[in-house]
């Protein structure tokens, strides 16, 4: 598979993720379960932004680590904030 389309499917996966989580937020009956879903989705989408788009895939660990940490991170703190 060529780096061309390579980048084309894992954009498709972008795509069908970010659709799919549109879809299953639709109904607006939040549970803690769909929450962890969506987070887990959205870590999914960021960890390849970060390696495939942000090109970081061969940088120095301490970067890598940063940008990956991230989102993780974020969606802990957003799972706690909505269990209390």
């Amino acid at each position: 598979m060529t780096d061309r389309y390579k980048l084309t499917g894992l954009w498709l996966l972008l795509l069908l993720l970010t659709v799919a989580m549109a879809q299953l937020t639709e109904p607006y009956q939040v549970t803690f379960g769909l929450v962890i879903i969506v987070l887990l989705g959205s870590v999914i989408k960021a960890a390849v932004l970060v390696e495939y788009f942000m090109g970081l895939k061969q940088a120095p660990l301490l970067w890598r680590g940063l940008m990956l940490a991230y989102v993780p991170v974020l969606a802990i703190c957003i799972s706690l904030t909505y269990v209390f």
